[in-house]
């Protein structure tokens, strides 16, 4: 941050005000009353989420940084500034006694004290030493969490060349992999980098985001460029790159190609999702080529079966006696995970331990290739959904062979469960007629009146998640009064994956016969060569899950999961 500009207050006061309360040492709770006092008749789980939310944000960390900076200064006396004073006041002293004035003599108690006060500050001080490292090297200490200390020293002192990371929401794995990569940029200015995802719509909101949030808080937002729309980002002064790549097919990785030198570090994030690591190995013999030795490293939340073949990979490394590295949320400073984070971590593992172990700790709880292996086939009972209050409907839009597809579900958060209890479907269903039949499936009596008489049913106008690419349909069926809209699922088909695996999700067979059928049939592709299961969640005969996959997208985002905040 340049000297001139680091002082700046944001051009929100309000958030000018929440920052300076920050660093004054409340919580995230009492500095956002302080800068929003309004918000005092909010939940404090409300007001503690909002409060995330805000830190979460690359300008307020900038700010509050600034300010902590600024403050140590201000309360830092130097060694120079200690012998300065102790040398005025001799200077003084001599000259008082050369001169003489007034006949009066020098006052040897006060200077004796003077002088005494300085020894003694000066052996409180600490030495002071040329400075041989730049800011960049003392910032880059207090970024990574503890579980990456000893990763870190052996890539510092190139004792080892390719790390193995797995851990659990919150562990911070990837902020530390962001963190190293961009550290090596800088340290090797003939070399350059790759962050390396299965696929590539997912690149812009994760790698890349999480590389951009690296370079801010290590100061170098003014050294590089930083295009969103080209996914590339370039230091200005090296002309260095820092490549990002989906590998849908992993011979695309050739494209890799850097102006000079080559790609010294390379990063794959969610190393699941690959089918292996023969695919893992085709993208770095055709990327890393043309240096002496390329750092490389794997970071991915263990699947949740340990037949996977990241699971296995990880036991076969141990077994070899390399090291793999486990990281956890447990380890991290709660402060980087903020207060909601927490809360929702020790609610899971209240309601549901085996989520929690998975979902937090990263333990592999499952077997064989089963995607679902937390369903109940069920009825559903018309007393049950009587009392339901926590509705999620979503659609997945199709025509021939595929098909429109919708169901309607309730979540019980309390209970860490997903009921589906209704869907809807069919080929060459134009979106008029979807609207029709989904307000239909929204249609129903609330109760009794006073004389015991049912009350006429009412069209109840609830959100209905869609696929994001018929953005003309969604138009369409919001024209006819339903309220369609987009579920948001860009880069999130995996973790929507990962939040059904997660919880206990009843389905009723007669009610939902296409989601049934669906779900029993999901297994992940089992590789013959190797009789190993993938990564990728299966794509196709998939659309009655889709849909309720994007039903509940709210929730996954809501829950903070996937949401990029630079401490993944």
């Amino acid at each position: 941050m340049q000297e001139n500009t680091r002082d700046i207050p944001l051009a929100n006061p309000r958030h000018e005000l929440y920052c300076q309360k920050r660093v004054e040492g409340l919580t995230q709770r009492q500095a956002m009353l302080s800068a929003y006092p309004g918000r005092s008749r909010w939940k404090p789980e409300t007001v503690d989420k909002r409060a995330c939310e805000l830190e979460a944000d690359g300008k307020i960390k900038g700010r509050m940084a600034a300010l902590k900076r600024l403050a140590a200064e201000k309360a830092t006396t130097s060694r120079a500034e200690v012998l300065a004073g102790m040398s005025e006041t001799f200077e003084a002293g001599v000259d008082r006694v050369r001169k003489a004035e007034d006949g009066k003599p020098l006052d040897y108690v006060a200077v004796n004290a003077v002088t005494q006060l300085g020894k003694t500050l000066l052996d409180a001080l600490p030495e002071e030493r040329p400075e041989e490292r730049g800011e960049f090297t003392r910032d880059f200490a207090l970024l990574i969490g503890r579980d990456f200390f000893r990763p870190h020293m052996l890539m510092a002192t190139g004792a080892q060349a390719e790390f193995w990371c797995k851990g659990g929401r919150g562990s911070l794995k990837s902020s530390w992999a962001s963190i190293e990569l961009v550290k090596h940029i800088e340290d090797n200015p003939g070399e350059h980098a790759a962050a390396v995802m299965k696929r590539k719509n997912s690149l812009r909101d994760a790698v890349y985001a999480q590389v951009v949030w690296a370079i801010h808080e290590l100061g170098l937002d003014d050294a590089y460029e930083m295009p969103v729309s080209t996914l590339k980002i370039r230091k200005k002064s090296t002309g260095q790159v820092i490549f990002f790549a989906g590998c849908d097919d992993p011979h695309k990785s050739k494209g890799l190609k850097p102006p000079f030198g080559f790609i010294g570090f390379l990063w794959f994030e969610e190393a699941d999702q690959f089918r292996g690591m023969a695919e893992i190995r085709t993208v770095r013999q055709s990327s890393a080529r043309g240096g002496e030795r390329t750092f490389t490293v794997y970071t991915y939340n263990p699947p949740r079966t340990r037949d996977n073949w990241a699971n296995k990979e990880a036991d076969r490394r141990k077994d070899a006696g390399e090291e793999v590295f486990d990281s956890c949320y447990l380890d991290a400073p709660p402060e980087w995970l903020g207060a909601q984070f927490i809360a929702d971590a020790e609610n899971l593992k209240q309601t549901d331990e085996q989520a929690y172990r998975h979902e937090y700790l990263g333990e592999p709880v499952g077997y064989g290739g089963q995607v679902f292996d937390r369903v109940e086939f069920r009825e559903v009972t018309d007393g049950e959904i009587a009392a339901f209050e926590r509705l999620h409907a979503g659609q997945d839009f199709g025509w021939f062979p595929d098909p429109w597809a919708y169901t309607l579900s309730e979540w019980q958060p309390g209970q860490h469960r997903v009921i589906t209890f209704a869907e809807l479907g069919g080929n060459k269903v134009l979106p008029t007629e979807a609207a029709a039949r989904i307000r239909a499936s929204l249609t129903w009596s609330d109760g009794k009146n006073p004389d015991g008489s049912a009350k006429e049913p009412a069209y109840h106008r609830l959100r209905v998640l869609s696929d994001d690419a018929a953005p003309d349909q969604i138009q369409a069926q919001r024209d006819e009064g339903v309220d369609a809209r987009s579920a948001g699922k860009g880069g999130l088909r995996s973790m929507s994956y990962r939040f059904l695996q997660s919880v206990t999700w009843v389905i009723d067979p007669k009610r939902c016969p296409n989601l049934a059928r669906e779900v029993r049939a999901a297994e992940f592709e089992l590789d013959e060569a190797t009789g190993e299961y993938s990564g990728e969640y299966p794509d196709g005969n998939d659309h009655w899950i889709d849909a309720t996959r994007y039903a509940f997208m709210d929730v996954v985002t809501r829950r903070g999961a996937y949401k990029n905040a630079g401490r993944g």
